[in-house]
């Protein structure tokens, strides 16, 4: 499994395991964990629960990204 960019935005109700692991992605990726390490998470744990991995995925890369704008406007010159 890879991680793949898209838009997706969590939405409230069944979809516990889904934000659970979208939390977790964020965590990770804050916490700067490699990227190799986030996908091997994600496809150890797509078997058991495909949901958390998608949102796992989604997750991390949603804060990389975050994390990316951030530091490119600090370094812009104002």
């Amino acid at each position: 499994m890879s991680l793949t960019a898209t838009e997706t935005t969590p939405t409230p109700g069944n979809d516990d395991s889904y934000n659970a692991g979208y939390f977790d992605g964020e965590l990770d990726a804050i916490s700067k964990l490699p990227a190799v390490e986030a996908t091997a998470r994600a496809s150890m744990a797509e078997p058991h629960d495909a949901l958390w991995a998608q949102g796992y995925g989604d997750g991390y890369l949603h804060q990389i990204q975050v994390t990316y704008a951030l530091a490119q406007n600090q370094q812009a010159p104002r």
